[in-house]
């Protein structure tokens, strides 16, 4: 089996799995990790479906007087624009909300990036949906990249990967943050 088959049948696992687990968690002890307190600009995601909700993070930290960058899909890329909280700044594309604005690109301003995971194994490499979206995003947005996974979704083994995947810095469950050096 080679890399993208071992991809597509992990995906396939985690998805599942996450269809299955009907149990409501919170991540809102990633309002405590010392890098997103001290943030003043923050990258993250409106999430969906069956990904761990970020919905209460975001106008938790919106509450605190950060800001708050949300990803919209342009072309192949992300492009980040900053939001406010206000539901009715958010359209929503194929089930998936994104926000309406200026296009934000100063990149080297972002002191945390917030990515969604299928799965993190203990090296930090990151199983995203198979698009590379939030890959190529990390290749700019150098600063802490934290990852939000359910406690199951934190891999023993290595994961499949190739050059283009990238790793984060911390993953986060609803109990601890796991860091990766």
């Amino acid at each position: 089996m080679n890399t993208n088959d071992e991809k597509a049948a992990l995906r396939e696992h985690y998805r599942q799995a996450r269809i299955e687990n009907k149990e409501k968690v919170s991540f809102d002890k990633i309002l405590e990790v010392p890098e997103i307190q001290t943030s003043k600009i923050i990258a993250s995601y409106y999430s969906y479906s069956n990904e761990p909700d970020t919905t209460g993070i975001n106008r938790e930290l919106i509450s605190q007087g950060k800001k708050i960058l949300l990803p919209r899909i342009h072309s192949a890329d992300l492009e980040w624009c900053l939001w406010d909280g206000d539901i009715s700044t958010v359209e929503n594309k194929n089930g998936i909300y994104e926000p309406i604005g200026e296009i934000f690109t100063n990149f080297g301003a972002i002191d945390c990036i917030i990515v969604p995971a299928l799965a993190v194994d203990s090296s930090g490499m990151r199983l995203g949906k198979g698009k590379g979206f939030y890959d190529r995003a990390l290749v700019s947005i150098t600063s802490f990249s934290v990852a939000l996974i359910y406690s199951n979704e934190l891999s023993t083994t290595a994961l499949p990967s190739n050059s283009l995947d990238m790793r984060v810095k911390a993953a986060q469950t609803p109990e601890k943050l796991f860091r990766f050096s």
